[in-house]
């Protein structure tokens, strides 16, 4: 088992790739979601709230702190 220490910082714009490819590997098992592959920048953008978009960077990484982990909110219909 791998142990992280992880910052939890603001997702910037600059995140997106390591973001996108986290996605990428959750639609892989088929579990995630329906769709099959991860969005584009403008149609993920488009659908998560400016607000609540965090990312956990690994402290351990050498490499200025690889991303191990995001979140982000969605809008919801107030029904």
């Amino acid at each position: 088992m791998m142990k992280i220490n992880a910052m939890i910082e603001n997702m910037q714009r600059d995140d997106w790739k390591d973001v996108r490819a986290i996605y990428g590997e959750g639609l892989a098992t088929g579990l995630a979601a329906f769709m099959t592959s991860p969005p584009k920048w403008g149609a993920w953008n488009a659908g998560h709230l400016e607000i609540g978009r965090l990312v956990a960077r690994d402290d351990n990484d050498e490499n200025g702190g690889a991303i191990a982990g995001f979140a982000a909110l969605s809008p919801v219909p107030d029904t």
